[in-house]
């Protein structure tokens, strides 16, 4: 029996890493699902920010890796006329997008699924693009599009893909009688367990994520800023999505207290993640809106607690003396709670850190989602 033909669509890839959680589901969902599926991975061939092509990518046609298509578009060829070719020829059997703002790989096939240029079932993830965070960035655009879109009933014939019940009432706040299938995102870190040192009054604090205003870094430099007498050290990983936001981010990392130190490490190439967060006490990522947040979930894989915001689906870790989710209206218990954090003393730590990884292992059943995302694009739902 031949597999169904599934196509991936996404507007950066790797060996891009710029654009972040959304390319580490991909790439999991790829590894989990191809022996289930033939999938041909549609993309372009620039990261998120860069004008530079991929020096060891060939453009414009098909490559085949470990049993999967992959197909770079150059800047330069990526048309209407050549999209819409490179669908028909693969004829699948189901398209799965992973944007709600992309115009060429969203709001185009879209389009071309409501003209009946399409006969393959659109499955559309927005990446948690339509939460409530997300939405107040660029706000006046996004509002006017939404509002052009339900007046045109254009979402009628697509499926949305939730990865958590929030995620799903932010699609139906704005297109109530939408199709939303629930099922979590995919990543495929590997549980491991650290032991690392804690001196009492001292602090290792990480951030794992697109320098953005939506990631909230202000925010957390102005707890920092705030925190008293413990010396903390803040490592920040990621990419400068936003240059103004970052020089802003700049300004009050030169205005922090002496006991505060902040050091910008870059991006991290994937294979270096977990072995490099596992060196930390505790991720500090208190963003405005998270559908997932692949970051929480390897910092957790890695036996690292977390302290973070309660916009995220994590917000059981408290609960779990896994880590922290707070209100962002509360700065104060943000200061409070690196301070406490601080003050722990290894054995104290210790807990937390076990108790970490007991609640993402418990939490993630691998083989469980992967049925469930077979189901998702066997239209059984």
């Amino acid at each position: 029996m031949s597999k169904k033909k599934l196509s991936i669509l996404i507007d950066w890839y790797l060996p891009g890493t710029k654009a972040g959680g959304p390319v580490r589901s991909i790439y999991s969902l790829i590894t989990l699902l191809k022996s289930e599926f033939d999938i041909y991975l549609i993309t372009t061939n620039q990261d998120l920010g860069s004008d530079e092509a991929y020096t060891n990518v060939k453009a414009n046609q098909w490559i085949i890796n470990e049993g999967v298509n992959y197909f770079y578009f150059s800047k330069d060829q990526l048309s209407k006329e050549n999209l819409k070719k490179l669908l028909l020829e693969v004829n699948s059997d189901v398209i799965y997008l992973n944007s709600f703002w992309s115009y060429w790989f969203s709001i185009f096939i879209v389009q071309l699924k409501n003209q009946g240029e399409l006969k393959a079932e659109v499955v559309l993830a927005p990446r948690g693009m339509l939460g409530k965070g997300a939405l107040n960035i660029k706000s006046l655009k996004k509002k006017i599009y939404i509002t052009l879109s339900k007046a045109k009933n254009f979402y009628k014939n697509i499926h949305f893909h939730a990865t958590n019940v929030q995620e799903e009432n932010d699609i139906k706040h704005f297109y109530p009688k939408a199709f939303v299938n629930v099922l979590e995102n995919v990543n495929n870190a590997a549980a491991f367990k650290v032991e690392k040192e804690k001196k009492p009054g001292q602090l290792s604090l990480f951030y794992l994520s697109r320098i953005s205003k939506v990631k909230n870094l202000h925010f957390a430099l102005d707890v920092l800023s705030k925190v008293e007498k413990y010396l903390v050290e803040y490592t920040i990983y990621g990419n400068i999505e936003d240059e103004a936001y970052w020089k802003e981010c700049q300004q009050q990392i030169k205005e922090l207290p002496s006991h505060v130190k902040v050091n910008y490490k870059g991006e991290l190439p994937f294979h270096e993640v977990q072995k490099t967060i596992a060196q930390h006490h505790y991720l500090f990522l208190p963003t405005t809106n998270e559908n997932y947040g692949h970051s929480i979930v390897e910092s957790l894989m890695s036996s690292c607690p977390v302290i973070i915001s309660d916009q995220t689906p994590w917000n059981d870790v408290e609960q779990n003396e896994a880590g922290f989710a707070l209100n962002l209206d509360h700065k104060g218990k943000f200061i409070k709670t690196i301070e406490e954090c601080a003050s722990l003393s290894n054995t104290e730590y210790k807990k937390q850190s076990e108790a970490a990884l007991n609640y993402i292992t418990k939490k993630i059943n691998l083989s469980l989602i992967n049925q469930k995302y077979i189901q998702l694009f066997n239209g059984k739902r």
